[in-house]
């Protein structure tokens, strides 16, 4: 009798064991590693290389009102950390700012890099997008940045039909930068962008960082991670007023002049 109730407990701790595993297995697969690109987070760190907290002069913002521009709520502004510089790993970097005015506003915008000495070595004329947003100027045309110098950069706009007057302007300072060998070594692992992104603006990376997102979240506008990666990063250089401003593309290079 014993041996029969036993024959019979066998196959129902079997079908028992048979339907724990299908129960189980969803729960063990909920259990698994997210992907490691959920747990990144892209915050800005500043780099001071000099030991200082000085920034180079500059202008970050723009006055509300000047010459014959209309007046606006936020003022034309680069996006760029308030001591006024940005480092770049690349040899040609897009430089990005907002512009609140409407290209009938503007009659002709003016763009100028400069050498520590104050000599041009780029200059060039633009049209902006249709209406107010986010625009980058790539130095694509330039000749390429060397490394370990700054260079002084002028965005100027024109509002009225005469040179003559007084434009809204900003200027700010952009210098490339060689790859520590730690570095150079971490974005060769990166699988995603967001980490390369990541690792850009933890090591105080400013323009790869930004234009690498900026470029990603154009692509991706509803996607809300970036858009969060997005306004962390500005928030971080005291930008975050600008977080949900649309993201236009370039700007439209009428003269090119490599000097």
């Amino acid at each position: 009798m014993k041996n029969k109730q036993f024959g019979l407990i066998k196959p129902i701790f079997a079908v028992s064991l048979a339907y724990i595993g299908l129960i189980g297995y969803p729960i063990l697969g909920l259990a698994q590693p997210r992907n490691s690109s959920d747990s990144i987070q892209i915050r800005f760190q500043q780099q001071e290389q000099d030991g200082s907290g000085r920034g180079r002069p500059g202008r970050r913002g723009g006055t509300g009102s000047r010459g014959d521009c209309p007046p606006v709520e936020v003022s034309l502004t680069a996006l760029m950390p308030d001591s006024n510089s940005g480092s770049s790993v690349e040899a040609h970097p897009t430089l990005w700012f907002y512009v609140p005015y409407q290209s009938g506003e503007v009659r002709e915008g003016e763009f100028s890099l400069q050498d520590e000495q104050n000599n041009d070595v780029y200059r060039t004329n633009f049209t902006l997008p249709e209406t107010p947003g986010i625009v980058g100027f790539s130095l694509a045309a330039a000749a390429p940045l060397e490394v370990s110098k700054k260079y002084q950069w002028y965005v100027k706009l024109y509002c009225s039909e005469q040179r003559s007057s007084a434009p809204v302007f900003i200027r700010g300072w952009v210098e490339r930068v060689a790859l520590k060998p730690e570095l150079a070594r971490q974005l060769q692992t990166v699988t995603t962008p967001r980490e390369r992104i990541a690792l850009y603006a933890q090591n105080g990376i400013w323009y790869s960082a930004l234009s690498e997102l900026a470029k990603l979240r154009r692509s991706e506008p509803q996607n809300a991670t970036l858009n969060n990666d997005w306004a962390n990063l500005l928030r971080d250089v005291g930008l975050g007023n600008l977080a949900q401003k649309p993201i236009l593309g370039e700007v439209n290079v009428q003269q090119q002049k490599s000097l």
